[in-house]
């Protein structure tokens, strides 16, 4: 083990929490892949502290006896209805006209760029993304280091969460036995998990649809421009199933597994299926059940969509819509999404030749979360001492500013 270094990621979300190990190296090798029911948590805000640390230990002590490694520290990834992000920009003049730029430059211009963003007291940033350079007169530069010029610009995309959030899933996983290394934003997360460089170079919105929100992501010429999240998930689906059929909700959640579709035209009117009833059993038509599902899918995208413009996002992505995460799993869902978004879709799975466990779409963030654990230790040891640190995460440039995140 002295040898070895692995990283370690832990979804906690509203119906279960995912936990991924990998191994360091040249590239990450996954290791293992476990999740855990979990009741801890609605939207992604923690209302069970117990139950939530509970159902971390759980997923985690599966890993740990999977890959037979012992585990001190996560990379854990954060979500929630009330996620913001901002969009900011700032330009400092160089100390002397035509100089090279410096390390030194980028910390100040970055930090210029969020200390012009008015975060309230209730709420923790917890990323800083440079979406891009200006170098005097020419923009999209993504590293101006080296670069002779006079006035250095930035374009930043700032995310804000709850403080009382972030710390009560910071408590849960604390109280697991682990330690933190690192809070993350999920879409940016699963992103890294399942799209390509030349899809967030065209434009491409990410959807990952979990238990409690939905969360969305778009990128735009190769850096993220927009991130959220929408408070109708996989739960609400179940939720209407149940009350639709009459049934408990974990019957609910198993006649959705078994029998769901989200696009009812796709479903012939003749096929029925068995489900629970006071009686023992009973028949229901199948597309009755994909009527249900269909209308909170298409609820769902739309919210998105909206969420989406009121951001000021554009229209249909080039590159379309990437969608993951457990509710992805659902047949026709896809369908849905290009009907909305008026774009083609695409499942997103983590790459082939992945563990087979992880390469299921409910464990996209956690995978995301040990590949932006790799990036952040090779940078880590590359840059040691820095306060402000500029990162090749998620195949942009990141900036971390650490003591602004710690007020």
């Amino acid at each position: 083990m002295a040898d070895r270094e692995i990283l370690l990621g832990i979804d906690v979300g509203t119906t279960k929490v995912a936990a991924v190990a990998g191994e360091r190296g040249e590239e990450v090798r996954l290791l293992a892949a476990a999740s855990a029911p979990c009741r801890g948590l609605r939207r992604g805000v923690v209302v069970d502290l117990e139950e939530t640390t509970e159902a971390v230990r759980r997923a985690v002590s599966e890993v740990q006896r999977s890959a037979r490694v012992e585990l001190g520290s996560a990379w854990v990834g954060l979500t929630g209805q009330h996620m913001t992000c901002v969009n900011s920009h700032a330009e400092v003049r160089l100390p002397r006209a035509n100089r090279e730029v410096t390390w030194s430059d980028v910390e100040r211009v970055m930090a210029a760029a969020v200390s012009a963003v008015s975060i309230p007291p209730d709420r923790r940033m917890i990323h800083a993304i440079s979406r891009g350079f200006m170098v005097d007169d020419e923009p999209r530069v993504r590293n101006p280091v080296g670069l002779t010029a006079s006035r250095l610009a930035v374009d930043t995309h700032i995310v804000t969460i709850p403080r009382n959030t972030v710390e009560n899933v910071a408590k849960a996983v604390e109280q697991a036995g682990l330690s933190v290394a690192e809070l993350v934003a999920e879409p940016l997360a699963a992103a890294d998990a399942v799209l390509t460089q030349e899809e967030e170079d065209l434009g491409v919105l990410l959807v990952d649809i979990g238990g409690g929100t939905t969360d969305i992501a778009l990128f735009s010429e190769g850096s993220i421009a927009f991130s959220g999240a929408v408070p109708v998930a996989g739960n609400l689906i179940t939720h209407d199933l149940a009350v639709a059929l009459g049934v408990t909700h974990p019957q609910a959640e198993e006649i959705k597994l078994a029998h769901g579709c989200a696009r009812a035209a796709a479903v012939p009117e003749e096929e029925f299926v068995s489900v629970p009833s006071a009686e023992g059993e009973d028949t229901v038509n199948r597309r009755f059940l994909a009527e249900v599902i269909e209308a909170r899918v298409e609820e769902m995208f739309r919210l998105a969509a909206q969420k989406l413009r009121a951001g000021g996002g554009p229209g249909p992505p080039p590159g379309g819509v990437v969608l993951t995460g457990g509710g992805s799993l659902l047949p026709e869902i896809a369908k849905v999404a290009e009907e909305v978004f008026s774009c083609r879709a695409r499942l997103g799975r983590v790459a082939a030749g992945a563990l087979d466990a992880a390469r299921n779409p409910a464990f996209a963030t956690g995978v995301g979360l040990v590949y932006y654990a790799h990036r952040e230790a090779e940078t880590r040891r590359a840059d040691r001492g820095r306060q402000i640190r500029v990162l090749p995460i998620l195949g942009r440039v990141v900036a971390w500013v650490k003591e602004l995140f710690r007020s």
